[in-house]
């Protein structure tokens, strides 16, 4: 198996991990406010990352390369892209935040063809927005209501996600998708860790009563070492050999795997729409993939 195909078989499992971390952040939501769960999601992330450098043969080396490019990735994504994303699911329908997201691989090949000269041909360009219908019919389609806040603080995360796609291929010349993932999370935790505590005031005993369930402390170590540690591994990894528009067009599968854990683990309700949302976006994803190849 080339590298090429390494790749595209990495984005695709680690925007499908990405699914499911709804699924556990829903639930660890339940015991914890969202910026503990970050900062405690990034700083378990980031304790498994240094138990591999202690115990594994990955090695760390910054010294003499571009770090400015480094700490604008870590900066973007997760600290920039959390933040809108969290508060733009508060303030607007589930929906209509499912479509948001959903155009985040269109930004991709637009950032893709504008800053890093990807060439993108008319079917491509064809599939990537017409996945972004797939989204909107496996998210039901309704919007709801939609407040301007909400609208603008879901571009910010569209940006913010096309952004460290296209720094991570970027900075890929210098370092290694191991090096981009711990600094990533080493900013993660430095941001969210006094977040949360500005937010419990302090209270330690407030900050780690969540840990006193086994449900939050489950769905935390999947968010943490799977979701994250696994899932960023696998992307950065991806962007070192794919160009970013190819690579994000895979992120849509994170609807569908969603919705189809939503369906099978929690019993929400299942559409024929749905059911075409999802045709919509693996028809799309293998139309990207099979006219890059071609």
């Amino acid at each position: 198996m080339d590298k090429t195909t390494k790749a595209t078989f990495s984005a695709l499992i680690g925007y499908s991990i990405f699914g499911f971390s709804f699924l556990f952040s829903k639930t660890a939501l339940a015991f914890a406010s969202p910026f503990f769960l970050l900062a405690a999601r990034f700083l378990l992330a980031f304790i498994a990352l240094n138990l591999v450098l202690l115990f594994g043969k990955t090695k760390i080396s910054l010294k003499g390369k571009p770090l400015g490019s480094l700490l604008l990735l870590g900066f973007i994504q997760p600290v920039c892209y959390f933040i809108f994303e969290t508060y733009g699911i508060d303030s607007t329908s589930a929906a209509f935040s499912g479509v948001m997201i959903g155009m985040v691989p269109v930004a991709g090949l637009v950032f893709g063809v504008l800053f890093l000269h990807e060439k993108c041909s008319f079917l491509q360009g064809f599939f990537t927005v017409f996945s972004v219908l797939g989204v909107y019919l496996t998210t039901s389609g309704g919007f709801g209501n939609i407040s301007a806040k909400g609208f603008f603080l879901l571009l910010g995360a569209v940006v913010s996600a096309a952004l460290f796609t296209i720094l991570s291929r970027k900075t890929s010349e210098h370092f290694s998708a191991f090096e981009r993932t711990y600094v990533m999370f080493l900013l993660g935790s430095a941001v969210f860790i006094p977040m949360a505590i500005f937010e419990h005031k302090s209270d330690l005993s407030l900050m780690l009563k969540p840990f006193s369930e086994p449900l939050f402390c489950v769905s935390v170590l999947y968010l943490a070492v799977v979701s994250s540690v696994c899932a960023f591994l696998l992307i950065n990894f991806a962007l070192n050999h794919i160009p970013a528009g190819r690579a994000l067009i895979f992120s849509n599968f994170t609807t569908v795997i969603s919705v189809l854990a939503g369906i099978f683990i929690m019993g929400d309700s299942f559409s024929k729409i749905q059911l075409l949302g999802i045709l919509i976006i693996t028809v799309s994803v293998f139309g990207v993939s099979f006219q890059k190849n071609k």
